[in-house]
């Protein structure tokens, strides 16, 4: 490594998410602010994933609504055809409308069960949220533990150059 590399790497800028670590610590382990990126992307990862499958769900009952609708205009159709004396027609439609139900059936059955896993990753979502945040309220106490230490040694290495000058 030339003099300049190792110059320039000296005044290179920090992460300031490793101003409290170690550095890159021995045998392979995370450092504090690597753990907490880590927690971060998780959380992160999983509020994604229930977004997308509230999403899913939203369009799953778009979907449903429209179905719906679709049979209902089909039942009015079939009625208006039975008063006009149309019974080929009326049944027809009342064909339709019954293939339709048991595809809105399945609709619904697809919705609730989005609904169900939407909940289970919430629960999922607020329990690594409070892990995390315990996590975090360690590292915290860490951190002000280790700056203790050093301003108790800072002080004590100012008491011992007060001492030895006099």
């Amino acid at each position: 490594m030339s003099i300049f590399t190792r110059v320039a790497a000296f005044f290179r800028p920090k992460d300031p998410r490793r101003k409290h670590d170690g550095g890159t610590s021995s045998g392979g382990q995370l450092t504090l602010s690597d753990a907490r990126g880590k927690q971060q992307a998780a959380v992160q990862k999983m509020r994604r994933g229930v977004a997308d499958v509230s999403v899913s769900r939203q369009r799953l009952d778009l979907q449903a609504e429209d179905l719906q609708k679709a049979m209902d205009k089909l039942a009015g159709q079939a009625q208006k055809s039975r008063s006009e004396g149309d019974e080929t027609s009326a049944q027809s439609a009342m064909n339709r409308h019954l293939i339709m139900g048991g595809q809105l059936a399945d609709l619904v059955s697809q919705r609730d069960a989005l609904a169900e896993q939407e909940t289970m990753l919430i629960s999922a979502l607020t329990q690594l949220q409070a892990r995390v945040s315990g996590f975090n309220v360690s590292v915290e106490t860490l951190t002000a533990t280790q700056k203790a230490a050093a301003a108790n040694q800072a002080i004590a290495q100012a008491l011992h150059d007060f001492d030895a000058d006099h």
